[in-house]
């Protein structure tokens, strides 16, 4: 019987010391977003995704469609049961640079999010840079 305790005790500490530290797979619509989780490890911040990016947001592109494609950009966090996750979303504009932040895995010690700098000529997509970055809490 002790035994059994014990072993469940190890098993609820193991699914909570996961949970808390790597956090869920979360889940989303967006396939930009599927990708760069696929190709980014856990915990790998500062990586280059704008090849990623530029399959979704080919140079050339009508800005108004890219714009499309940013607002599509979401996750649908974890529910965990002890940290409240958190997701943050900005759109800056500067001049003809659009700056995007969109949370793409939250976990209990902080996000990763992707970062997009497009920049815009003539009302098309002239530059794009990517990247995940980590934001630590």
């Amino acid at each position: 019987m002790i035994g059994i305790v014990l072993g469940l005790f190890a098993l609820v500490c193991f699914v909570t010391t996961f949970d808390y530290s790597r956090g869920r797979t979360p889940e989303t619509k967006s396939q930009l977003v599927a990708d760069v989780l696929t190709a980014t490890r856990s915990g790998e911040c500062g990586g280059d995704d704008t090849e990623i990016a530029s399959r979704y947001l080919p140079l050339g592109m009508a800005q108004a469609e890219a714009e499309q494609v940013i607002n599509t950009i979401e996750i649908v966090p974890p529910k965990p049961w002890f940290w409240q996750p958190q997701i943050e979303n900005a759109t800056t504009w500067t001049g003809e640079t659009l700056e995007a932040l969109r949370t793409i895995k939250t976990t209990a010690f902080g996000r990763q999010a992707l970062r997009l700098h497009l920049t815009f000529g003539e009302g098309k997509l002239r530059r794009l840079a990517a990247e995940v970055v980590c934001r630590f809490d």
